[in-house]
């Protein structure tokens, strides 16, 4: 492929690319952007609408650099917009090029005139049919695409780089390799499937190649083409040829149209019957090939680059005068300038009625008055949308209206059923807005919380100083007494959004079980010291029982041991 899709490390979900596409030839899948070559008509927008800069274009200058390493002949057929980058060097291109190492360096204007011939045909049909001119494949590429019904419109025929590339390889031969350098980007596309063109180099990046190659225009001379043409250098300025093919004599208005925009408008209005008897020279860019797509953004005007294509024209008519150059009166004869052009048309399928409005509901459209048909999503209205998500092309989630009230929905379910307290506090510590939650516990309505000092609920210096310590406070642990709570508050402090946020959880039915838990804890402890001393009392008084008991029970045991003793003493005197 001549172009690289969007990389998925790039893409940012922005739909930039989608917004400005004329003909939707961009898909979202998997929140990435790709390009549907079947729909593309190469004009670029998405790429210069890209906020990610990705440039689309696959440079070819890396092919053309091995044709000149091989030593291949290779011959230049530049544009004549070429003039309006290089200005004052202009003269020196060819000198440039060859020094680069081609063989030779001819205008594309060489194969102009022919084609402007083809043209005069059909200004001068004598029908009422309307006719386009084929020199910019943007457009070809929108009717073959989009408008396939139009393409007998089309004035059948080459357009003139080609011309010139049959041109050359007639003239030089077939195994010569022809390299144009232009100043768009569809002529990339209109090129690979031409035998006759080789290789396609923007503008923008021939101006690469030669600050790559450290080219100071000092050192080289100012040289011919290798072929002058007989046409004028003004060709790639909208009116220009307009003005060339108008002859009094014509049997059609020949009209010039530029921007795409205004080529869309046109092409519909053709469709439609609106305008008849007409040539129509369109130019998908505005002001031309001057501002052409392959030229880059090098903050020059229009009107400077239209300056330098004149001056450079009336330079080479001061060198070139009356010279003629007849070397291609026998190659034309042998250039097939006819084209048939194909219908390239991809329909899309059609949802059903119930199937549309499934997917519309997908996206919050329940009735028609849910259609805003904002285009913020690329597509003119939210049926189109629905019809790209039935086709695979686009994401229901691409509904900028609806996501952002699906987000703000979520969040307000949130912030209305949390239990939290939640406060949104302005800079200047005045209530914005209490959650239900925070309306209940401060007893006051939203409408009375609103505006109020936030010193009338809290400390109003801890809000203060989260704000100048630029640190949020977290966990912080209070007691409201006005309100006879304990609460846990965070406060962050939004610099970019210049509020305070407040969130608190009432911890009061928590403290206060603390509390009736450590009075039990103490009530039990003081409880186990009152056993602990009745138990001391109880031993004190069974010891002194004991000790009285014992004491008599010694006295009565002493007494019967003398008792005993005096017995066994009698009992031995008798015996």
């Amino acid at each position: 492929m001549w172009f690289d899709n969007f990389s998925k490390g790039n893409c940012k979900n922005c739909y930039a690319c989608v917004r400005v596409c004329p003909v939707n030839a961009i898909e979202i899948k998997n929140e990435q952007a790709r390009i549907i070559e079947e729909r593309c008509i190469v004009c670029e927008e998405c790429s210069l609408a890209c906020p990610q800069k990705h440039k689309i274009i696959s440079s070819e200058v890396p092919i053309v650099k091995h044709y000149l390493r091989n030593k291949e002949k290779v011959v230049a057929s530049i544009a004549p917009s070429f003039a309006a980058i290089f200005g004052k060097n202009s003269h020196k291109i060819p000198t440039v090029l060859k020094h680069l190492g081609f063989s030779y360096v001819e205008e594309t204007l060489v194969g102009a005139q022919p084609i402007i011939d083809e043209y005069f045909k059909y200004i001068n049909k004598d029908d009422d049919e309307n006719y386009i001119t084929t020199l910019c494949p943007t457009i070809v590429n929108l009717i073959e695409k989009h408008y396939p019904d139009l393409i007998p419109n089309l004035i059948p025929s080459i357009s003139a780089f080609i011309c010139h590339g049959k041109i050359i390889k007639e003239k030089y031969g077939s195994d010569t390799k022809v390299v144009f350098i232009g100043p768009c980007l569809g002529k990339k596309d209109e090129g690979r499937f031409e035998d006759c063109i080789d290789a396609v180099v923007t503008l923008e990046e021939f101006e690469r190649w030669l600050k790559q190659e450290n080219i100071c225009w000092d050192n080289f001379e100012e040289t011919s083409f290798d072929a002058i043409s007989h046409y004028k250098k003004v060709y790639p300025f909208i009116s220009e040829n307009t003005g060339y093919l108008s002859k009094d004599k014509n049997k059609k208005e020949v009209v010039s149209v530029d921007g795409a925009e205004d080529c869309l408008k046109t092409i519909n209005a053709i469709r439609d019957k609106r305008i008849s008897n007409a040539v129509f020279e369109m130019n998908f860019c505005n002001n031309g090939c001057i501002r052409g797509t392959g030229m880059g953004d090098d903050g020059v005007s229009s009107y400077e680059r239209r300056r330098n294509i004149i001056e450079y024209s009336e330079n080479c008519n001061a060198k070139q005068g009356d010279e003629t150059d007849n070397s291609y009166d026998e190659i034309l004869p042998n250039i097939d300038l006819h084209k048939e052009f194909q219908s390239k048309y991809v329909p899309l399928k059609e949802p059903s009625d119930k199937e549309l409005k499934d997917i519309l509901k997908s996206m919050g459209k329940f009735a028609r008055m849910d259609e805003i048909n904002c285009k913020a999503c690329g597509y003119k209205t939210c049926r189109d949308k629905a019809k790209a998500v039935f086709n695979g092309l686009a994401d229901t989630s691409m509904c900028i209206p609806y996501m952002r009230q699906k987000a703000e929905n979520r969040a307000n379910v949130i912030f209305s059923v949390t239990p939290n307290l939640i406060g949104i506090i302005d800079k200047d510590l005045c209530v914005e807005e209490f959650n239900p939650a925070a309306q209940k516990f401060f007893s006051i309505s939203s409408l009375e919380a609103k505006g109020m000092p936030v010193i009338m609920y809290l400390d109003e210096d801890k809000f203060q100083q989260v704000r100048d310590n630029r640190k949020s406070l977290i966990k912080d642990k209070i007691e409201v007494d006005e309100y006879n709570s304990v609460i846990i508050q965070n406060i962050i402090w939004l610099e970019e959004d210049q509020i305070y946020i407040w969130i608190a959880n009432n911890v009061t039915k928590e403290e206060n079980k603390k509390k009736e838990i450590q009075q039990m804890k103490m009530d039990t402890v003081n409880m186990t010291q009152d056993v602990i001393n009745k138990q001391m009392l109880v031993a004190q008084e069974i010891a002194s029982l004991l000790g009285e008991t014992t004491a008599e029970t010694k006295v009565t045991l002493t007494k019967l041991k003398k008792l005993v003793e005096e017995e066994g003493k009698n009992n031995e005197v008798l015996y």
